[in-house]
């Protein structure tokens, strides 16, 4: 990115005599100040890393390629961005890796990069690194590390040829401690970016919230999770400081949640490229894009709701305008609005001139009344319409559906057939309206005659596991006539998700851990071979009896039936083991050229069977019945030399195998 340089206005005061340049010293307190620019290592290292994989493709002419991210585990504890750019010549990578404040990057607006900082962010949370660069058919290894002087260093590990396309990629151990830190910075940082890495080692759910409304450089996200006013910068995202702007752009950038797109080059942001710098030009720049937002904000937001394909989208368009962003100066919010010439302009209102008996229905959140009732309509994202096919005990199947229901935002309109019918003429889609017949029947003591297998009807509440990291779930109306049940339900509940807190028992009899957030519900999926996100619905306990009907089963039941077997000596050893070491040696092509009978190589693939053997179950086995048993030799002494020498950057990997190769061809 260009740096705009600033001029200086030089005054002085008497008569220079003599004068002395400032200077910086080259020393190890200078490098380590430079090292820890960052407030947020995880997200630093990512941010920085993944922008330099993302500038590579620019430069290589594949800005619409993703870079790719393998993300830190228990299996393989370590952090690996590659791009498949550019690479770096042996000429050129001690210049970008050593020098600081040197960069490629200054004399274009197409890249992010600018200061020659990013490469080295990984410093700020580790002593070493591994850089791998294949550039024109060599593929080379370096350390970068700080040598006994606590001075940065880069040295060539290992070079040989290659027919992998150009890329660099870099390594970071991680410690097991960071691993929910450095993937939770994944999302963070590439939330934003257009096109998104691809990931291995961890699963990240990008956002899929949609904007209320958005413009051709900008989008509103109000009452998403982010809630602050964003600028866009190379797919960085900049939290805009609101106390900076102009007072007439203060309530659209408090209020409308905006994440604005800006060019590379427009603002300036800080060395730890953490925040931008408020220069009176990067100001009035901000200043200027936000006067452009607001016109596009009123037409655009005018013309979605004169556009709309339906009365009930206008209505629910131009009520959400009056509420949220009423700070608008818009003709929308102050004057007449019409809709297909149907005058809509107090929307709560106007639709009570088609149905004038219409009643809503929601949950309360405060005091001990359940249900409160209402002459309005609730026009919230999932409030639902209902007409009354029943001759009587339609209240009845509404307020026990609304109790029963978790989320207290569920909503439901009741109207008459004869105003259903009049809403459809004046633009209400069909298919709007449900039967309230379709709601569960009211629950009553009476025994149930007939067959136990009659399909229930009606429509019930389930919920999403949705997005890993929001400890909520998504709520989602089923209908049990139609809907397809899920193969396994977890009960909602205060206290946890199975029904009663400790009721599953292991093989002694004692309560066996309840697991209380989605990580730990998808840790027991993945070892089960269940799809958490697929196969797995969060269901009230009222309503799991139409689901068992269904054939769903309870999660619950299947824990308590599965019995692991847990080799703890084989655990023992894997927490042991270096993980990147072992996988390291294993893919080495010289590796597998040692006999099948030496030491080192049979005790290497043990070791590595052993992380496979382990897995998850170490994470997971807290939560079913276990049986202990044990197994293990330990490898002999020279073999445990052999393989720490291969943990030792001066020696490594390939000198090991190289000498024991040597001793196979003497001997």
């Amino acid at each position: 990115m260009i740096i705009k340089d600033q001029e200086t206005t030089l005054e002085t005061i008497g008569t220079i005599q003599d004068e002395s340049a400032f200077k910086m010293r080259s020393s190890q307190k200078a490098f380590q100040i430079l090292s820890s620019l960052y407030s947020d290592k995880p997200l630093a290292i990512i941010r920085e890393l993944g922008c330099n994989a993302m500038d590579s493709h620019i430069a290589s002419g594949q800005p619409n390629r993703p870079f790719h991210i393998h993300a830190p585990n228990s299996l393989e504890p370590w952090l690996t961005i590659e791009d498949y750019g550019t690479g770096i010549s042996h000429e050129n990578i001690y210049d970008i890796y050593a020098v600081y404040f040197a960069s490629t990057k200054t004399n274009t607006n197409t890249q992010v990069g600018m200061l020659g900082l990013g490469s080295k962010s990984p410093f700020c949370y580790t002593d070493n690194f591994t850089i791998t660069s294949k550039h024109l058919g060599v593929k080379r290894i370096y350390n970068a590390y700080f040598n006994a002087q606590g001075m940065p260093t880069i040295s060539l590990a290992s070079q040989e040829n290659t027919n992998d396309e150009n890329g660099v990629a870099i390594q970071i151990p991680i410690k097991s401690s960071d691993f929910g830190n450095f993937n939770h910075a994944i999302w963070k940082a590439f939330r934003f970016f257009d096109t998104k890495p691809t990931i291995s080692g961890h699963e990240v759910k990008w956002d899929n919230n949609k904007p209320n409304f958005e413009g051709s450089f900008w989008k509103s996200f109000h009452g998403h999770s982010h809630g602050e006013c964003i600028a866009i910068m190379g797919g960085v995202a900049y939290p805009i400081d609101i106390y900076k702007l102009d007072n007439k752009h203060y309530d659209i950038a408090r209020k409308a949640g905006l994440v604005i797109h800006f060019n590379i080059g427009e603002l300036d942001v800080t060395p730890s490229r953490e925040s931008l710098m408020y220069h009176d030009w990067v100001i009035q720049t901000l200043n200027e894009k936000f006067e452009l937002v607001q016109k596009d904000f009123c037409s655009n937001v005018e013309q979605t709701i004169k556009t709309s394909p339906n009365l009930l989208d206008a209505l629910m368009a131009l009520y959400k305008l009056k509420n949220q962003w009423s700070f608008l100066n818009s003709s929308l919010i102050n004057g007449k609005v019409f809709w297909n010439k149907i005058d809509i302009s107090e929307p709560r209102t106007s639709i009570k001139t088609y149905a004038p008996n219409l009643t809503s229905y929601c949950k309360t959140t405060w005091g001990r009344k359940k249900v409160s009732e209402s002459c309005y309509p609730l026009f919230q994202n999932n409030a639902l319409w209902y007409f009354d096919d029943l001759k009587k005990g339609s209240l009845k199947r509404i307020n026990q559906f609304v109790r029963s229901n978790g989320n207290s935002e569920i909503a439901i309109n009741l109207v008459n057939k004869s105003e259903m019918n009049e809403l459809i003429k004046a633009g209400f889609p069909a298919s709007t309206f449900i039967p309230t017949s379709t709601l569960p029947s009211v629950n009553t003591n009476r025994a149930v005659s007939g067959s136990k297998n009659v399909k229930p009807k009606g429509v019930i509440n389930l919920y999403d596991a949705g997005y890993m990291y929001h400890q909520s779930w998504d709520s989602k109306p089923f209908d049990l006539t139609t809907g397809t049940a899920p193969k396994y339900y977890v009960v909602k509940s205060k206290d946890g998700w199975f029904a009663e807190a400790g009721v599953l028992k292991d093989v002694n009899g004692n309560p066996i851990f309840t697991p209380r957030t989605k990580t730990q519900l998808e840790d027991i999926t993945s070892f089960l071979g269940i799809n958490l996100e697929k196969d797995v619905k969060m269901v009230a306990q009222a309503n799991t009896k139409y689901l068992d009907q269904l054939g769903s089963k309870n999660l619950a039941d299947v824990i308590e039936n599965k019995k692991v077997s847990v080799d703890i000596d084989k655990i023992s050893m894997s927490n042991l083991i270096d993980k990147s070491v072992v996988q390291s040696i294993v893919k080495n092509k010289k590796f597998q050229s040692l006999s099948d009978d030496n030491s080192f190589k049979t005790t290497i693939l043990e070791q590595n069977q052993i992380l496979e053997d382990v897995k998850s179950v170490e994470s997971i086995k807290k939560y079913f019945k276990c049986d202990d048993k044990k197994s293990l030799t330990f490898p002999s002494k020279m073999v445990s030399l052999m393989y720490n020498a291969c943990r030792c950057w001066q020696v490594g990997a390939d000198m090991v195998i190289d000498t024991l190769l040597e001793q196979e061809q003497n001997s």
